[in-house]
This record gives structure tokens, C-alpha cells and sequence, in this order.
């Protein structure tokens, strides 16, 4: 064999692998996308698409450490521990009828004082535009600052309710399913819902807001009116709030099997009282960024069936700071001027709280 020939037989053998290797297909592969969470700010700080789809989603709630603290009354002084989580999670959805919201808020809570563990729907109601159905917190569950103040009955139903909201406007009507034990059925054999209605008007003008609660009970026939007000005042805001019922109702501030009488040879509880005139006020004091401190005072006028009304008084304060972002150390302290006729002594109620909110 030559050179010539060699060379020849080489560049032949290299022309064929190479074009064996052309007719391979070439395999790019792609990078794959990472699924990135993104934020939604067209309903507020907190939502985050679902991957996937145009649904927002929202959790939050807190973690409650709780002691709480009493004497006198007609109860014997007391003390317990407890500890609550609550989980909450909204979705929403932007439709051409509106906001379309989904919401679940669950409670879960541990008494030191029986080892006791309980778990309940706080809320759960779906929405779309104003019309929201459910079980969920009335307009009734709003108090005013300090949290000293009592000036409702009832406030969490399945109801279905229609809200209009709109420059610093908002009217709303509710049909709520009242339980029998709620209008005074509870021993009765009777387990069909009734029927309540409740509503609301209210405004909000730079540091001024008030609004009208209204609630009807149509098994008893009997209603509640609720007026409250805030003001913004000096480095503070004032909080004002009255209450009147027309007789006991679901809705009414009602006192079952806490007044006992104590006139009578053996003393006997006194059945259907409730709570016909009520005055509230409260200041929240902002004494630094984050310290407060919001002294409150309430006077009740309570109707007693077959006997006068009895009027008393409480007063308590509320002592808020905010350690860090986030986490809230509370303190409150009430006293309640008791009336003498159906209490045994004067009450002193308290609790210490740290709340970490998420």
C-alpha cells in the first residue's frame, strides 16, 4: 500500500463518521420556568396569586396567651390560662360582578383550668360585590376602645347580608337565623331556627365616623338600637356609644342566671333581665408610637322583670403596648359597681394578654 493510498483511505473513513454524526438530531433542551409566586395589590397588602390562576389568597390570624383574673359578683374568685390560634384565609377573585371573596377564620383554643381543647368555625362566608352569606361577625360584634364596654347581645349567625360601602357611605341589611336558645327556646324541644333582621347606617368624615345599629328579633317581637360615634381628639380618639332595647330579644344585652336576688328567704335567680338603656365612653390615649392607654366608663340601666330597674356602673382601663412589630402586650383592669339587691359583692375582672399577629 502507498502513502497516496493511506492518506486516501483515511480521509474516506473520516468523511463517513463525520456525516454518520451530521444525521444525528440535535437535542436543545430548554431551560425549565420556575413558578414564581407573585404579589396582588389589587385587594391590599397580604394577597399573592394562586400559581396558576387570577385567584388571590390571603392568611393571617394570631396566636392568643391569655390569663385572666375575678372576684366578687356572684362568683367565686378565679383564675385561668388559656391559649388561642386563629388561622384565617381569604381569597378573591375580581369578576365582572365584583370582588368574588371566599373566607374561612378558625379558632382553635386550650383552658388550663379543665385541660379542655375546643376547634370552631369562627366565620365562614362566601361574598360577590355587596351580598355576603355565611356564618360571620355582625355589625353588633364592633365595640368601642378599651374593650370594657357590653353594649350587645348576640353577634355571630349564618346570615345572608347585602353591604353598600361608597364615599365614606355604608348601609347594610341582614336576615339572620336565629337558635332557639338565642330567643329563650334552649329547653324547649324546639330546634327550627327563627329568624332575626338586622342593619346598619353609617358615615366617615376626616376624624369623625358614627353609625346606627338596628336589630329585630321577630319570634319575640322586640328590637335593639345601637348609636355609636369616634372622634379624633388631641392624641387620642374619643369613643361615645348608647344602647336601647325594647325588651328582650336576641340582640339585646341580656344577664341569664347573674342576677339573684337576694331579698327573697331563699335567693332565687332572677329570669329575663336585660339591658334597656346603656352609655359608653372611651378615650385612647396614644401616649408614644407604641404605648397606649384607653380609660373607659359604661352606666347600665337593667329592667327586672315584676320589679324596678337597677342601675350600676364600670370603669376599667386598658394598657396596650407594642413590644416589636407585630407582637402586643394588653392589659386590662374593670371594676363594676354592682347592684346590692342581686349581687353578693362589687366586681374586679382583669386579663394580661400577648397577641403575635400575622
Amino acid at each position: 500500500m502507498t502513502i497516496k493510498s493511506l492518506f486516501l483511505g483515511s480521509a474516506a473513513a473520516f468523511a463517513a463518521a463525520s456525516a454518520a454524526q451530521a444525521a444525528d438530531p440535535v437535542v436543545v433542551i430548554e431551560p425549565v420556568q420556575a413558578n414564581y409566586v407573585e404579589v396582588c395589590d389589587a385587594f391590599g397588602a397580604g394577597y399573592f396569586y394562586i400559581p396558576g390562576t387570577e385567584t388571590c389568597l390571603n392568611v393571617g390570624g394570631y396566636i392568643r396567651f391569655q390569663i385572666d383574673a375575678q372576684t366578687g359578683a356572684n362568683s367565686p374568685d378565679t383564675w385561668n390560662v388559656w391559649t388561642r390560634g386563629q388561622l384565617a384565609i381569604t381569597s378573591k377573585t375580581d369578576t365582572e360582578l365584583g370582588a368574588l371573596t371566599g373566607a374561612i377564620v378558625l379558632n382553635s383554643e386550650y383552658y388550663s383550668n379543665d385541660g379542655s381543647t375546643t376547634t370552631y368555625i369562627d366565620e365562614a362566608y362566601l361574598s360577590l360585590g355587596g351580598f355576603q352569606a355565611g356564618k360571620f361577625l355582625s355589625y353588633w360584634d364592633e365595640g368601642l376602645l378599651g374593650e370594657i364596654d357590653d353594649l350587645a347581645g348576640q353577634t355571630n349567625f349564618n346570615s345572608m347580608r347585602y353591604v353598600y360601602v361608597g364615599e365614606g357611605f355604608v348601609g347594610g341589611l341582614s336576615l339572620d337565623a336565629l337558635e332557639p336558645s338565642m330567643v329563650g327556646l334552649s329547653n324547649s324541644g324546639d330546634n327550627v331556627p327563627k329568624l332575626g333582621v338586622s342593619g346598619r347606617v353609617g358615615f366617615q368624615a376626616g376624624g369623625f365616623g358614627a353609625k346606627l345599629d338596628v336589630g329585630y328579633d321577630t319570634y319575640n317581637e322586640e328590637a335593639s338600637f345601637r348609636a355609636m360615634a369616634s372622634l379624633a381628639l388631641g392624641p387620642g380618639s374619643l369613643d361615645l356609644g348608647a344602647n336601647y332595647s325594647t325588651g328582650w330579644n336576641a340582640y339585646s344585652n341580656n344577664y341569664d342566671n347573674e342576677f339573684v336576688d337576694y331579698s327573697l328567704p331563699t335567693p332565687t335567680v332572677a329570669t329575663g333581665v336585660y339591658a334597656e338603656w346603656a352609655l359608653a365612653a372611651g378615650y385612647k390615649l396614644n401616649v408614644t408610637d407604641k404605648f397606649a392607654v384607653t380609660p373607659a366608663v359604661q352606666w347600665t340601666s337593667a329592667n327586672v322583670p315584676g320589679a324596678d330597674n337597677e342601675d350600676f356602673w364600670s370603669a376599667g382601663a386598658l394598657f396596650d403596648y407594642t413590644i416589636v412589630e407585630g407582637l402586643s402586650a394588653k392589659l386590662n383592669v374593670q371594676y363594676t359597681d354592682t347592684p346590692d339587691q342581686y349581687y353578693a359583692d362589687d366586681y374586679w375582672a382583669g386579663w394580661f394578654r400577648l397577641q403575635r399577629d400575622f
